[in-house]
Parts: structure tokens; C-alpha cells; sequence
């Protein structure tokens, strides 16, 4: 699977401003029929194109996003039918990404344009397939999406982020020539030196999916030139471990807790990146 957040930018933002809108139900041009407000049944539809464990993991984040996102929301201008056209669902995607992560997620900010330019549900034909962007799409263009389904559209996203975690994980061990068993039970050493490759393979932008093992080698042995923060980066993500691990001290080298801990370090990288500027 592709690199799905292409940038984790340094997040020192300021928030794009909506340009001066009327009341009304146009938002930046686009104005779209009436719908019925009810509880989609977008999750079920996002089962039959992802599969089941998919639907679960964006499942289990969606009343979060709701949550979060509902009184900017509230403060957008919508449809007849409450809901937000394609610019509004971007704007709030982007935002609510930056607040939460400080990700800047390609294919959801400006870079200038204006808000309605792209649909944000490109970002998920570029990512992960077709299927996924015309589930999303459809809704965009029929009525708009609801405080549901764009909370669902943001769970979707941050759980394949946290997916591409775990197959960047993966990606480390094997760079390193770890077999599946190691993988399972590494010692405290070879833990930080997986983590070290997948947060190098992470900063550089590296594919992980077809990465070689004398790409890392030569990339690990100039990475102080190339990268002038690693060492911060290394010591930040050694505190994020032990918090993490602080938890469950018996299991701190399992891989289960290694996803975790990398997990986590992708909920906070981008505001960490944002402090280290200031």
C-alpha cells in the first residue's frame, strides 16, 4: 500500500480562513438537493469494499470524530439537508487533522487554491483503490456528507495510516533480516534498532514496501548529514516508548507493543515537529 500521508510537515499553522460566506445552502458554488438526515449506512458499505476488520478499526474511532468535529460543523454553512458539500468536507478534514496530529494530509490542504478545486475523496483512489474514493464520492456528489459520514470518512483515513504503521513494522524487520520468529520476540537491542529503521524509513519518505536492505544500510550510515534533527528525533521517540510501555513493562519488546508505540509516535509526530520549530 502506498505511503498514505505523504507530509507530516511541521505543524505551525494557521488555520486556512474560510472566505466571507453567506447564510445559505451554497457553499463556494456548489448547491446539492435536500436529503433526508438520517444514520448512513455508510459503514456497512465501507465493510463490503474494505472487509470486515477494516470496517471495525474506523468503526471503533468514528464517535471520537463526531465528537471533535461537531461544532465546526455546526458553524459551516451546509446543504438544505445539513450537510457539508466537497470544500466544506475538506476544510473540515483538513482541520481537524491538523488539530488532532498536526498531519498536513495530501490531497485535503489548499496550497492556495481554492477549497472546492479537488474533492477530498481522491486522496482515497490515489491510497488505496477506486472502490474506496467512489463509495465516498458518491456521496459527495449525491447530497453532500452528514456529521456521521464525514466522521467516518476522517476514521477510515487515520485507521489505514495507523494500518500502514504496522506494515512499516513489518518492513523494518525484514530490512534488518529478522525472520517471523525474532519478529515475535525480539530482545530490547534489536527492538531499537527496529524502531530507529522504521522512523528512518518514516522521515526519509521511504517506500517500505520495496526498500532494500543496502538502501537502509547505506541511508543509516549518513543519516546524521541527511536528516540534522535525527538525534532529537531518536531521543523523542525513546520517551514516547516509555510511556507506552510503562503500562505493560513485561511485554515492552512484543510486536503488539511496538505497534503501540508507533502508533502513537504518528499521533504526535506532527506536533512534536511543530514544537522542535519554535
Amino acid at each position: 500500500m502506498p505511503q498514505l500521508v505523504a507530509c507530516v510537515f511541521a505543524a505551525s499553522v494557521s488555520f486556512f480562513a474560510l472566505p466571507e460566506l453567506a447564510a445559505s445552502s451554497t457553499f463556494l458554488g456548489y448547491q446539492a438537493p435536500a436529503a433526508p438526515q438520517r444514520r448512513s449506512d455508510l459503514l456497512d458499505e465501507l465493510e463490503q469494499v474494505m472487509g470486515g476488520d477494516r470496517r471495525l478499526a474506523a468503526e471503533s474511532r468514528v464517535q471520537h470524530f463526531e465528537d471533535s468535529m461537531r461544532s465546526i460543523f455546526r458553524s459551516l454553512p451546509k446543504t438544505e439537508g445539513d450537510r457539508l458539500a466537497p470544500s466544506g468536507v475538506r476544510y473540515l478534514l483538513h482541520r481537524v487533522f491538523v488539530e488532532r496530529h498536526g498531519w498536513f494530509v495530501e490531497g485535503l490542504m489548499s496550497r492556495g487554491e481554492s477549497w472546492n478545486s479537488s474533492s477530498p475523496a481522491a486522496f482515497f483512489a490515489e491510497h488505496v483503490g477506486d472502490d474506496i474514493e467512489g463509495l465516498f464520492e458518491r456521496r459527495l456528489g449525491h447530497h453532500g456528507l452528514s456529521l456521521h459520514e464525514v466522521a467516518v470518512f476522517a476514521a477510515t483515513l487515520e485507521s489505514l495510516v495507523h494500518e500502514e504503521t504496522r506494515d512499516r513494522l513489518h518492513a523494518a524487520f525484514r530490512v534488518l533480516g529478522f525472520d517471523q520468529a525474532r519478529e515475535a520476540s525480539p530482545t530490547e537491542h534489536e527492538t531499537e534498532s527496529v524502531i530507529d529503521t522504521y522512523m528512518m524509513m518514516l522521515v526519509l519518505g521511504l517506500n517500505h514496501s520495496t526498500v532494500s536492505p543496502s538502501l537502509v544500510s547505506r541511508t543509516q550510515a549518513s543519516i546524521d548529514t541527511i536528516y540534522p534533527t535525527w538525534h532529537e528525533t531518536k531521543k523523542w521517540v525513546r520517551e514516547v516508548r516509555k510511556e507506552v510501555v510503562g503500562a505493560a513493562p513485561e511485554a515492552r519488546t512484543s510486536f503488539a507493543t511496538t505497534t503501540q508505540v508507533l502508533d502513537e509516535v504518528a499521533d504526535r509526530y506532527g506536533r512534536w515537529q511543530d514544537s522542535e520549530c519554535i
